[in-house]
């Protein structure tokens, strides 16, 4: 290992340099010390076993949540929360989720260049209980598929509804719906 202080010359495009030199200026920062402090963030990315591009993905996610008004929720307690809500005004929350699908997909497609690759990593980064989350593009025609071992079927319903909203956001109308405990199937047609 080498001693602290030795230096080793490493080659970057001269573009990736040029931009790093415009943020270490804004920031008043030397370009070693922003690139010193990248690489130890991206050391400890690697070291938990993820890659700078899930972090950059987790970023995007996070920072949409953050403007979109998201919070994380201990799972029990969503859990009980969509229990008492589907018992008491079933109907209502369904409408709640699906206009909050509404207003993500909005801010998604007005945000990012690819709106149902930003839902794919929005899903995957922000709903820990979905085993398996995928979307695809097919001409005029979307497909969202989720699945999870721990939904129950009204928080299955309520996820349908929101990513139909999110959909329906973004201008596609739902074609198909299926739905069983824990699993989502929808296609979408662009309007």
């Amino acid at each position: 290992m080498l001693p602290r202080n030795e230096k080793k010359l490493v080659y970057v495009n001269s573009d990736l340099v040029e931009a790093v030199a415009k943020i270490s200026k804004n920031r008043g920062e030397t370009i070693t010390k922003f690139v010193e402090e990248a690489l130890t963030q991206a050391l400890k990315v690697a070291t938990a076993g993820y890659d700078l591009k899930q972090l950059g993905q987790f970023f995007e996610v996070m920072y949409a949540q953050k403007i979109l008004g998201g919070a994380f929720v201990p799972l029990d307690v969503l859990n009980f929360l969509t229990t008492v809500a589907c018992t008491t005004d079933k109907e209502n929350i369904i409408n709640t989720w699906f206009e909050s699908g509404k207003w993500h997909g909005k801010y998604l497609k007005e945000r990012f260049y690819d709106p149902l690759k930003a839902l794919e990593d929005f899903l995957e980064a922000s709903r820990w209980d979905l085993n398996e989350v995928e979307v695809k593009h097919f001409g005029a025609t979307a497909r969202v598929r989720c699945v999870s071992t721990v939904l129950s079927n009204d928080a299955t319903l309520l996820l349908a509804k929101f990513i139909e909203g999110v959909m329906q956001g973004f201008g596609y109308k739902l074609q198909k719906n299926e739905l069983l405990k824990g699993m989502i199937v929808q296609e979408f047609i662009d309007e």
